[in-house]
């Protein structure tokens, strides 16, 4: 159910979640703490009570929708999510990527603001979709990504071999520089105990956004993730 709508300038984060069998165990139950841990800390900001609306979508053999796009309310509830068979990233993100266009046109009906979408991904493993499928996401991310219609920001975790991390690389846009120099990158994630300090770092990036316009980031230290870049030409 939707919340009471404010005329806040809204700014929609989906986040992108691997649920695939390898998730099991440490994995799967980090990641149901920190989502419990992130109502919390978006209530504690009123500015982010009131702009910051967040969806949750998970993938594992499909892609489905766990939580729509909303403002987060006490009454709020967050799903727990539970594991499934492979790693399709493809239906997963075309999922997020159409939410977050049906969101923009719900803020245009009703007259509202928005900043830029984030699109944020968590996974622990290469996905399981077929070549043609990932080179036709990636295309379809540069040109969005391009058009500024969101931000896609992909996190894997320790286990993700380097084949896969190169892959999720490629799968980020890049800059007109990356392009000519065919590279990409990731945020490689240290342990799956971080989880919730990638859901701050993501809170606390849209919050410095809305103070600076839309323009300003904040940082993660290297003890939770750091970004590594590919040669995509390799």
């Amino acid at each position: 159910m939707e919340q009471a709508r404010n005329k806040d300038q809204k700014c929609p984060v989906v986040f992108l979640l691997d649920t695939s069998g390898s998730m099991d165990g440490a994995p799967i139950d980090e990641l149901n703490a920190a989502l419990s841990k992130v109502k919390e800390d978006i209530l504690c900001d009123p500015l982010l009570a009131n702009r910051l609306e967040i969806g949750i979508v998970a993938f594992d053999d499909e892609g489905r929708i766990e939580r729509p796009i909303d403002l987060i309310s006490g009454d709020s509830s967050f799903p727990v999510l539970t594991i499934g068979g492979t790693t399709n990233l493809v239906s997963g993100m075309n999922i997020a990527m159409s939410m977050v266009e049906d969101r923009k046109s719900f803020y245009k009906a009703n007259g509202e603001q928005y900043y830029r979408p984030y699109i944020v991904l968590i996974t622990d493993g290469e996905p399981t979709n077929t070549s043609d499928e990932i080179d036709a996401l990636d295309a379809e991310i540069q040109s969005k990504s391009d058009e500024k219609r969101f931000v896609f920001i992909p996190f894997a975790t320790k286990s993700v071999t380097t084949e896969g991390m190169k892959l999720l690389a490629k799968l980020t846009a890049q800059s007109a520089d990356e392009r000519l120099k065919n590279r990409g990158s990731v945020w490689l994630m240290k342990d799956v105990s971080k989880f919730g300090e990638v859901f701050a770092f993501v809170s606390a990036s849209v919050s410095a956004a809305m103070n600076q316009g839309g323009t300003a980031s904040v940082s993660l230290t290297p003890d939770v993730a750091q970004q590594m870049t590919f040669d995509l030409s390799t």
